[in-house]
């Protein structure tokens, strides 16, 4: 994606003023390598001053999973009716749940109770199918 049609997303659906807030936003055309490479996640850690085991990547696609597991992060699949059958594990993905949008998700309802060490590498090890708590 470009900058400008991200940045106009963003917008729409954050507000700028929130967009603002964001630390890092990297995108396709920061980087000179496009996924399956690593690269747009090896840059995210990197800017944001992260060891790349302590990175969650939510990814929707093979091709992102590969990259974010290149990287040496986690990778949280979301998956559609059209991905289902798709081997996300085999590919090596951490957790998988259905469409993010259509349930409330959030990172105690998939991993479990948060560390509040921040050490979220160690709170995803070992992660397969995860609870959702559906929408109410």
């Amino acid at each position: 994606s470009t900058k400008a049609a991200v940045t106009n997303v963003l917008d729409v659906t954050l507000g700028t003023e929130r967009r603002n807030k964001l630390n890092v936003c990297i995108l396709g055309d920061d980087v000179s390598k496009l996924k399956p490479d690593p690269m747009i996640y090896q840059t995210a850690a990197e800017r944001l001053g992260l060891h790349p085991s302590r990175c969650v990547v939510v990814e929707d696609s093979m091709v992102g999973l590969r990259a974010a597991k290149g990287a040496g992060m986690k990778c949280l699949i979301t998956y559609t009716k059209s991905t289902a059958g798709e081997d996300f594990y085999g590919e090596g993905a951490d957790a998988k749940v259905p469409e993010l949008g259509a349930r409330k998700v959030t990172l105690e309802s998939i991993f479990g109770p948060l560390k509040r060490d921040g050490a979220f590498a160690e709170l995803l090890a070992g992660i397969k199918d995860p609870v959702v708590v559906p929408s109410s």
